[in-house]
């Protein structure tokens, strides 16, 4: 599939994807936030919660595997650093703050399914040794 056809079918889902957990009462507060870490989909107040949100879409019936398990641990690593950065840019302290990491799985089909994974991965903190930009 073309490039331009990617993106805009990325930007469908996660639209889809954004307005699925609107009406279950998430307040999205930002999409697609890059960072140099990498991207996050959707970012979203649950109560108090602050979630971190990756869309995947699959097509029924091709074998690459659910859109689920397309969130591996080097992908989980990258969404974690660019939460970092996010919440440094908006003086959030992780520690003082209810965090998680969903994933809104969309399987396209004739008849689309959502699923939305809860607390899909952990939050795991960035160490570094020596000077970083990160205040934590």
């Amino acid at each position: 599939m073309p490039e331009e056809n990617r993106r805009k079918t990325g930007k469908e889902m996660e639209d889809l994807a954004a307005g699925y957990l609107s009406e279950r009462g998430v307040r999205i507060l930002e999409k697609n936030y890059r960072s140099r870490e990498a991207e996050i989909d959707l970012i979203g107040l649950e109560g108090r919660t602050l979630l971190f949100v990756e869309v995947k879409a699959r097509r029924e019936g091709k074998k690459s595997g659910s859109a689920a398990e397309a969130v591996g641990a080097a992908k989980q690593k990258r969404i974690c650093r660019c939460a970092d950065c996010y919440m440094h840019t908006h003086g959030i302290d992780p520690y003082s703050t209810n965090l998680r990491f969903d994933v809104v799985a969309i399987t396209v089909s004739d008849d689309t399914e959502i699923s939305w994974i809860r607390n899909a991965f952990p939050y795991v903190r960035y160490n570094r040794t020596g000077p970083h930009w990160r205040v934590w």
